[in-house]
């Protein structure tokens, strides 16, 4: 077998981190107005015990703790950042789907679409389980209905509210309670590397068969990250909830929760983009076995022979049990 080098074996990864870093800088010197050195100190003081109200120092006069109780401490470290991402995500939202939209555009013209030759249609081998099959839809519908109610708490400030978008963000609130369990049962599905961690019969047969390719396992990594952020956030910012009563107390905390929530919303929805082109363009057949939980042998042999291996080898291990 020969031997590739390290930057071929993680060029995916490369990559990744290196398309995030430049991202990243990009935005932190040119587009976002944060305090990002308030930020970081307000970080630390919370995380190591200390008041999430946001005063770093106590107000030296009179007037500055009127305004600290009326609109919280360092307003200008975070807030403006919030209500420039707010209305950045109003107008340019349709944009990072139209790049994303593009790039698979770009993958497709470059890969084309994947097609297993198939001579035996009736040889069929389930892949995904009843109770896989239910997670993996249950996350793509759940995850859909939160971006649009989501969105929704976003564009009613412009329309000023009104019956409709009061309605959709309970709706949004009740949708990520629910989606709690639904996002830990897929990350423990989904979890394919806990194989190789655990010799574990259980582990085998709870997780999905098959491993990783290593944007697999990026994207994987992300959905888990993000949605511990989203989840995190968004149970935090509907259990404060503060009212003028204890506005001063929590509003610095929310609105680093509320960028959080942003940030991360936007990052799940390429989890959710790309298993779209995956079931749909990528590789034809791939829909019907996420519907039905079976695919043809010659699919598997030809396309995924990583799935058909563990599939025989845990039968296997079945029979000599």
């Amino acid at each position: 077998m020969e031997k590739s080098s390290f930057f071929e074996r993680n060029r995916a990864y490369i990559f990744t981190l290196l398309g995030l870093g430049v991202v990243g800088f990009v935005f932190i010197n040119f587009f976002m107005i944060m305090d990002w050195g308030y930020l970081i100190k307000y970080t630390i003081h919370v995380l190591t015990g200390g008041n999430i109200d946001g005063i770093l120092t106590p107000a030296d006069s009179t007037y500055k703790e009127m305004v600290n109780r009326a609109f919280g401490p360092n307003y200008e470290a975070i807030a403006p950042e919030i209500i420039r991402a707010s209305n950045e995500r109003q107008l340019y939202i349709w944009w990072v789907f139209v790049a994303e939209i593009a790039i698979f555009c770009v993958m497709y013209t470059i890969s084309g679409r994947k097609e297993a030759k198939i001579t035996r249609p009736n040889d069929q081998v389930e892949v995904f389980s009843l109770v896989h099959r239910a997670i993996i839809w249950l996350n793509v519908f759940i995850i859909l209905a939160l971006i649009i109610t989501g969105f929704n708490i976003t564009w009613s400030l412009r329309s000023e509210g009104g019956f409709i978008p009061y309605i959709l963000r309970g709706t949004h609130e009740v949708t990520g309670l629910i989606w709690f369990p639904i996002w830990l049962l897929m990350s423990i599905i989904a979890f394919k590397d806990l194989k190789i961690l655990s010799k574990n019969s259980l582990i085998a047969k709870i997780t999905l068969p098959g491993s990783y390719k290593p944007m697999q396992r990026i994207i994987f990594i992300v959905f888990v990250m993000m949605g511990a952020g989203l989840l995190f956030s968004g149970f935090l910012i509907w259990f404060i909830h503060p009212d003028a009563y204890t506005n001063a107390q929590f509003i610095q905390f929310k609105r680093a929760l509320l960028y959080v929530h942003f940030g991360a919303s936007v990052l799940i929805m390429f989890f959710l983009m790309d298993f779209v082109y995956s079931t749909l363009v990528a590789v034809k057949g791939n829909l019907k076995g996420l519907i039905t939980g079976k695919y043809p042998r010659e699919y598997l042999e030809q396309l995924a022979p990583d799935v058909l291996a563990n599939i025989e080898r845990d039968k296997a291990k079945r029979r000599q049990l």
